[in-house]
């Protein structure tokens, strides 16, 4: 039996041919070049891993030769040349420089990576004054039990740059000071007081 809808797909295609473009030479060169990137990243894998394996080879097994250890820095000790293994960046003073921005500060450190700071603050109104010294623009983050509640930026110097934020807590409850990774070896110090 023959299929009653050949004829009318038949139509269909007798029609549409004469529309349909094949690919042609730019789709031939996105796919050489793509093809091309996959092989690349493939071999850029591939010396990676035999790079790393001939490092990890090379630091000897036991053989009494412990490799050089990296100075770690605390919050503490602001005058350490590294902070986490990295050169220190800025004023060698900017922890001072900080610190002086915000007198009696609860808080202060070196921005490594991203500082999520949280305390308990009670009921009313407070003022958050945070100091910054350092390289970099400091992204600061406010959260009142757990909520953001303001956002900023500021603009550190070497000199130094201090802000204030402030906020009203309806109960007693945690304030989080969140410094964004942005404001990398930034020195920072804050301190909250009720209003």
């Amino acid at each position: 039996m023959p299929d009653p809808l050949a004829p009318l797909f038949e139509d269909m295609r007798r029609r549409a041919l004469p529309r349909v473009q094949p690919p042609g030479p730019a789709a031939a060169r996105r796919t050489v070049h793509r093809r091309a990137t996959v092989r690349a990243a493939a071999l850029a894998t591939v010396v990676m891993a035999a790079g790393g394996t001939f490092i990890i080879s090379q630091r000897g097994g036991g053989d009494g030769v412990a490799p050089a250890s990296v100075p770690s820095a605390s919050f503490s000790a602001f005058a350490e040349p590294y902070v986490s293994g990295m050169p220190w960046r800025g004023r060698p003073d900017k922890a001072d420089i900080a610190r002086g921005l915000v007198p009696g500060a609860q808080q202060e450190g070196v921005v490594d990576g991203s500082q999520d700071i949280g305390m308990d603050v009670g009921k009313g109104r407070h003022l958050l004054r945070v100091g910054c010294s350092g390289p970099a623009p400091l992204p600061v983050t406010i959260l009142l039990d757990d909520e953001v509640d303001q956002q900023d930026t500021i603009a550190c110097t070497d000199a130094g740059t201090a802000a204030e934020y402030e906020f009203t807590m309806a109960r007693e409850g945690s304030l989080r000071v969140v410094m964004g990774s942005g404001g990398q070896f930034d020195a920072y110090a804050f301190k909250v007081t009720k209003k």
